[in-house]
Parts: structure tokens; C-alpha cells; sequence
């Protein structure tokens, strides 16, 4: 990265999120302005702000005038909606914010573009979505995006599973409302077979995380497939490739994002 392109006129483009030492985002996002000759004018930056600070964060984030907007991750994809100015449809739908843009008179918008990349990420891999039988692990804001997209995409049928039962059965009926054509189960995985099982949660981020799913699941399941970013190859992904099930990395979600979110932002 070359300080000489930073200038007065660079607006600024920020990763909320904690933690974020291990997030790709910043890297993908510059490569990209820099490949379009756009970094200097745009940068982006990681910006780690606890659970308890957000609101505070997005106060004075609305009175800097070169801030243009910001990628959101865990784990404020959920909190940070009752904080923001509007939100788009998608993001009312799934009650959760991944990218937020800042206007000129400094009001912030947020969208949520993480079930759109997931399925784009799939199908960049040559999979699809349309008629398969889907597990999702989680109920947060990367899950309920999610959930949305699968049956939005046509999945047969979708399975929700959560730690906090509760979470998993208001999801469901969320999406069956809206889908209403979908098979849609919450508790504990079924005796049947998936196409697709999907750990949507933070589970594998660090090394003494518990599996998101069981071996017996993984055994059911024809691909496993990841939203944690970081490790790329998380213990549940070594486990599935050891026992010859096909695997999807949390990466491709993300890369199919970046350019979305980089035009939520303002980058044309």
C-alpha cells in the first residue's frame, strides 16, 4: 500500500468488527480499488470496536465527512440495526447489516449483502442452491441472511439449528412466512440426509471452539460448508475433507460481496 496515494480528498471506508487481526475484508476491498486505479480516493480500513462502544462509534462516525461507509462483521451484524438512519428491504428482511453507507448530511443507511454472496459464492464453486435439502447452523445476522437467501433461491428444505433454541424457531417462522412453499424445520438436525449443512456462526474461529455440528451431520451431508473466514480451513472443514465430503470455505462468500459492497458504499 503506498502512503503517496492517501492524500486530503482519500475517503474513507472502515471494517467494524471484534476482532478484527484476522479479517480479510480490508486486504480483498484495497486489492480491488487498487485493480480499478480507485485506491487513493477510496482506502479501506479495520476498525475494532467492542460490543459495548458501537453506538458511540457510529456517533462520530457521522460527523466525519470523509467517512463514505463501512463493511460490518461480527458482532454487530444484529445491534447495529436499531443504530442506523434506514435500512434497506433486504436489510428489514433478515434484521441484520453487513455494509452501512454514510450520506452527505450524515445519516447512515445500512443493507445486508451476506445470503446473496453465500449462494453467489456456491454457485461460483458450481453448486447450486435450487431443490437441495440445507442445514444452517446459527440465527445471528449471517444466519438469518442466510436462511433468507436459501429459500429465496429455491432449497427444498432448511433446517435451522441454534444454541439458543428460541433464536432458531423465530428465524424459522420468519422465513417460512416469507417462503411459505419451504419446507422449514428448527431443533435439532433430522436422521435425514443434506444436500447442504452451513455453519453460520463464529464456531472455528479459534482452536478450542466446539465442532457447530455433529460428525454424524457431517457424515449426512454431502458438502460442508463454512462462513468463518479466518482460518480458511477450520476444524470442521478438516474433518469433512477427511472423510471425503465435498467442502466450501468461508471465502468465496465474501469475495462474491466485495464489489457489491464496495458500490453500496459509493464506489462507482
Amino acid at each position: 500500500m503506498a502512503q503517496a496515494d492517501i492524500t486530503g480528498r482519500t475517503r474513507i471506508l472502515g471494517l467494524i468488527a471484534d476482532p478484527v487481526a484476522q479479517a480479510r475484508a480490508p486486504a480483498m476491498g484495497n486489492a480491488l480499488l487498487q485493480q480499478r486505479g480507485q485506491f487513493g480516493s477510496f482506502v479501506l480500513l479495520p476498525m475494532q470496536v467492542p460490543a459495548g462502544a458501537l453506538g458511540e462509534v457510529l456517533a462520530g462516525l457521522r460527523l466525519i465527512r470523509n467517512f463514505a461507509g463501512a463493511v460490518v462483521s461480527m458482532p454487530h451484524k444484529t445491534t447495529i440495526v436499531t443504530l442506523l438512519d434506514e435500512l434497506t428491504p433486504a436489510a428489514r428482511l433478515v434484521a441484520a447489516v453487513n455494509v452501512v453507507r454514510r450520506t452527505a448530511d450524515g445519516r447512515l443507511i445500512g443493507t445486508a449483502l451476506d445470503g446473496e454472496g453465500f449462494v453467489a459464492g456456491l454457485r461460483s464453486a458450481g453448486d447450486e442452491i435450487a431443490g437441495a435439502s440445507c442445514m444452517l447452523v446459527g440465527a445471528g445476522g449471517t444466519a438469518s441472511a442466510i436462511a433468507f437467501a436459501l429459500a429465496a433461491h429455491g432449497c427444498r428444505s432448511l433446517t435451522i439449528t441454534n444454541r439458543t433454541a428460541a433464536k432458531a424457531a423465530f428465524l424459522a417462522a420468519r422465513v417460512c412466512a416469507e417462503f411459505p412453499d419451504v419446507q422449514i424445520r428448527h431443533g435439532a438436525a433430522s436422521d435425514g440426509a443434506y444436500d447442504v449443512a452451513i455453519n453460520a456462526t463464529s464456531l472455528g474461529m479459534n482452536a478450542g471452539d466446539e465442532l457447530p455440528m455433529t460428525l454424524e451431520v457431517v457424515e449426512r451431508s454431502a458438502l460442508i460448508a463454512e462462513c468463518v473466514l479466518a482460518p480458511e480451513m477450520t476444524r470442521l472443514l478438516e474433518i469433512a475433507h477427511a472423510r471425503n465430503r465435498l467442502i466450501h470455505t468461508g471465502v468465496p462468500m465474501l469475495a462474491a460481496q466485495i464489489d457489491l459492497m464496495l458500490r453500496f458504499m459509493g464506489v462507482e
